[in-house]
Formats: C-alpha cells, sequence, structure tokens
C-alpha cells in the first residue's frame, strides 16, 4: 500500500516504547497518525533496524498486515515529519518525533557510518553452505556478529556483558562501513567472502 500523503494524515504522535536494559533490542519508536475515517490510523515503528507499518481502527477488527517500508515510503515519511517539526506547534511533544526523524535520516543517509571503522574481525564459519557468521570486536568490550550471504548482510552488536540481540539487516551506510573496514583489514579468505557479497550488496 502506497505511504498516506500528508493531506490525508492528521499530526503525527511519535513515543518510545520498551522493557529496559534486560532487553535492549526490544525498545522501539513509533509514531502513529489518525486517517480521515473516523477510528482509522497508521502507525510505523522502528525496531532492530527495521521500518514497519501497519494500519489500526478502533471499529470491527481488520487482518493485521504489517509492511516493511521501502526506501521511497520513507522519503515520504521523513518530509511528512519535517513539515509537521517545521510548522506550527502540533501541542505534541516533539522530541520523540525528532528522534524518529533522525531515524529515517540516517536509514536514508548516502554516506558511509563509522560503525565498523575500529571494528576487529575474528573467527567466521559457514553455518550453511553460501553462507558466513563472524565475530567482531570493538574497544570499549562491545562484541556481535555480522552474517552474510548473497544479497543479505545483517549483524548484531551490544555490550558483551548483556544479552546478544538477533541479527538485523545493515543499513547501507553501516554496509559501506562494513566495506570500507574489510578494504583495510588483513582479513582470512571467508571474510574476503563477506566483503564481496557486502560489496554486492550496495
Amino acid at each position: 500500500m502506497a505511504s498516506p500523503s500528508a493531506d490525508t494524515l492528521g499530526p503525527w504522535q511519535a513515543g518510545f516504547a520498551g522493557p529496559g536494559l534486560s532487553d535492549l533490542d526490544g525498545g522501539a519508536l513509533i509514531i502513529a497518525a489518525e486517517l480521515p475515517a473516523a477510528g482509522t490510523g497508521i502507525a510505523v515503528t522502528y525496531t532492530g533496524g527495521v521500518f514497519r507499518r501497519q494500519f489500526w481502527t478502533d471499529g470491527p477488527p481488520v487482518p493485521l498486515i504489517i509492511e516493511l517500508l521501502t526506501a521511497a515510503d520513507l522519503k515520504v515519511l521523513r518530509d511528512q515529519l519535517a513539515a509537521q517539526l517545521e510548522g506550527p506547534g502540533s501541542g505534541l511533544d516533539d522530541i520523540p518525533l525528532r528522534a524518529f526523524l533522525e531515524a529515517v535520516r540516517l536509514q536514508l543517509s548516502p554516506g558511509t557510518s563509522d560503525r565498523f571503522a575500529a571494528a576487529v574481525f575474528g573467527t567466521i564459519t559457514a553455518p550453511n553452505p553460501g553462507e558466513f557468521l563472524g565475530q567482531v570486536n570493538w574497544p570499549g568490550d562491545v562484541t556481535g556478529t555480522v552474517q552474510a550471504s548473497a544479497g543479505a548482510i545483517w549483524a548484531q552488536t551490544g555490550l558483551a556483558h548483556l544479552t546478544a540481540a538477533d541479527p538485523t539487516p545493515l543499513r547501507p551506510a553501516d554496509v559501506r562501513s562494513l566495506v570500507v573496514a574489510l578494504q583495510a583489514a588483513p582479513v582470512s579468505a571467508p571474510w574476503d567472502q563477506v566483503l564481496s557479497f557486502a560489496e554486492q550488496a550496495l
């Protein structure tokens, strides 16, 4: 379904949700807006590196359809949020809205992040044919894994003493950071294959 246009929506309201330090991966940024039909609306959630959209209603139950937002969807959303924040005050708390807008801007960033700039690439295995799972460490007791196959680069990183999160797709800026880091590091042949997959993903 196409992104609703700004003139079909009420103002976006944003908030944070999550259980706390015991499960950092469970936290989310959420925005919601009302649609013209009474008691209906749209919600977009950012969690685990992924933007998901679903529609809701106060009336009779509707089939739950959850969509992953494309770059084109995110550009429409970015413009709507920026316009709302630049306009007269809506009366809503704009701090979570600004946080959500920044998450969208970073997702769409054409540059290279610094996520893997200080990474040290460790052991790597091939759990399935054509798939690699490598250990990565950073200063400050940060650790994680990179999972790569043709067309898919996933990762999970976090503080070593906390429960590891599930791997999530890397945003393009982070894939570019991985490429730069692997090109500069002396790595084994399997990591070279991860580099090849990452370059193909771009």
